[in-house]
């Protein structure tokens, strides 16, 4: 199935120099002892977020800021990755062990520290995508299964912890690149579908977005509420190829949004962060999207987005380039 939409381009977008819609009131999250960089990678969405933090000895720490308290979660490897949080605070993410061959497995937040989630002794990697806010947890593994080597799709039920169940297969060459707050599965086709094809699966039924003219490349990020960001290669006029922003909305309508490079982050009101094409704009600048509306600049060039709450504040990180060091970053909206 296909979801029919019509591609709107703005004929001129507006610039960063020109943007006052909001001004982002910035705040930097402390950091434990022993730590020196750090990132907001998830949220709450009701003020508190989550993200790792590190130090000389490169070794992530997985931490949660809310209400002005940080908690602490432990140490893991220097690769250890927060994946999501839900709305009672716990989060979800990946600790990866080796790469050739790669093993790795995914966690939870449990009782103040990371747990392992189960998996069979014959499963290489386990990791978790994404936590419903009644404490479901799905995923993936990759092992062998009755003596097959396959990736496999599960699900964590929460009020089984020491379980898992498989869930069907994904359509194949689908990989989940986000999943709506009603369940449905974001997914990106491999090359094998030919300009990358992107779609939603739901209820065993995929439904593929609508095609960007002249793409030869289309890559889906987020969705949050129906609506879907994305980035599409394209060819100008001139020929050269260029990367843009995208919107799918609720209606099926497509919307570039330009001036943009990569999108990072979407909120269920459509609250957007992406990267601003630097070709474009003189600068490596973060910019804020209400729905196909070009809204403010974040910050400076050294602002990075990652996540939007629904409570409109925004999540992401500072890089300081004389201390070479991140800062743990929220943002709300001054006006």
């Amino acid at each position: 199935m296909l979801l029919s939409g019509i591609l709107h381009t703005p004929a001129a977008a507006a610039t960063p120099a020109a943007a006052t819609a909001c001004t982002w009131q910035a705040s930097t999250l402390p950091l434990p002892s022993g730590t020196t960089s750090g990132r907001v990678s998830a949220t709450d969405h009701q003020g508190g977020y989550s993200g790792t933090a590190w130090g000389a000895d490169g070794k992530r720490r997985v931490l949660s800021w809310k209400d002005g308290t940080v908690t602490d979660y432990g140490t893991g490897g220097p690769n250890d990755q927060v994946m999501d949080q839900n709305s009672t605070g716990t989060i979800i993410g990946y600790s990866p062990i080796a790469y050739a061959p790669p093993a790795g497995h995914a966690w939870s937040t449990r009782n103040g520290k990371k747990a392992p989630l189960p998996k069979p002794a014959t499963v290489y990697v386990s990791s978790a995508y994404a936590i419903k806010d009644n404490g479901d947890i799905t995923g993936w593994m990759w092992g062998t299964f009755d003596g097959v080597w396959q990736t496999r799709h599960v699900r964590w039920p929460a009020d089984r912890p020491t379980e898992f169940e498989m869930m069907p297969d994904l359509p194949k060459d689908a990989v989940v690149a986000d999943v709506d707050d009603d369940g449905t599965m974001l997914l990106n086709f491999n090359g094998n579908q030919g300009t990358y094809a992107v779609g939603l699966w739901r209820d065993g039924a995929t439904t593929h977005l609508a095609k960007i003219p002249g793409a030869t490349r289309t890559t889906v990020r987020a969705i949050s509420n129906g609506r879907v960001i994305g980035e599409t290669t394209r060819p100008d006029a001139t020929g050269k190829t260029s990367t843009d922003g995208v919107l799918w909305d609720q209606d099926g309508s497509v919307h570039i949004l330009p001036g943009t490079a990569s999108v990072s982050g979407i909120n269920r009101d459509g609250l957007i962060g992406a990267a601003l094409d630097p070709d474009k704009n003189n600068d490596y600048l973060a910019g804020i999207w209400r729905l196909q509306t070009f809204d403010s600049v974040l910050g400076n060039a050294d602002s990075s987005v990652t996540v939007i709450g629904n409570d409109g504040t925004i999540g992401g990180y500072r890089f300081n380039p004389a201390t070479a060091r991140s800062q743990p970053t929220i943002w709300r909206c001054g006006r």
